[in-house]
């Protein structure tokens, strides 16, 4: 890990292997991500990526809350245009981040390609293996 980026509810880094992670922390059930905080996001895989495409593992597992509209257009725009991002794997522990995620994708249509994991070893190993292709 090169260099960590650390926000109030994330943090992003950079392993060996070349894997782009954010680490969502927030319990609070009423958090959303808006707009500005977005755009902070954003900014954070511009930088780590340094212009290079990577999986993007997004390790949700103990976040709580939600999206708003605005946040939401803000991301999928923005990981569609930037080009850094070849594939998504999410880490979740509940039904209800597993289906906010389902019903992002599909409402704000990504072409990014993604899966849903519980673990660590399944989200790594599908990051690898969308590297290597």
């Amino acid at each position: 890990m090169d260099e960590l980026i650390i926000y109030e509810h994330a943090t992003f880094w950079i392993d060996n292997a070349g894997i782009l992670f954010c680490k969502l922390t927030s319990l609070d059930a009423q958090n959303k991500l808006d707009f500005k905080i977005a755009n902070k996001y954003i900014d954070a895989i511009v930088k780590l990526s340094n212009g290079i495409p990577r999986p993007f593992v997004i390790d949700l597992r103990d976040t709580k809350g939600t999206f708003s509209i605005a946040g939401a257009q803000v991301l999928s725009n923005a990981l569609s245009k930037v080009s850094l991002v070849i594939s998504e794997a999410y880490i979740v522990n509940t039904l209800s981040m597993n289906l906010l995620i389902h019903s992002y994708k599909r409402l704000y249509n990504t072409t990014i390609p993604f899966e849903i994991f519980n673990n660590d070893a399944s989200a790594l190993a599908y990051c690898l293996e969308s590297k290597n292709n």
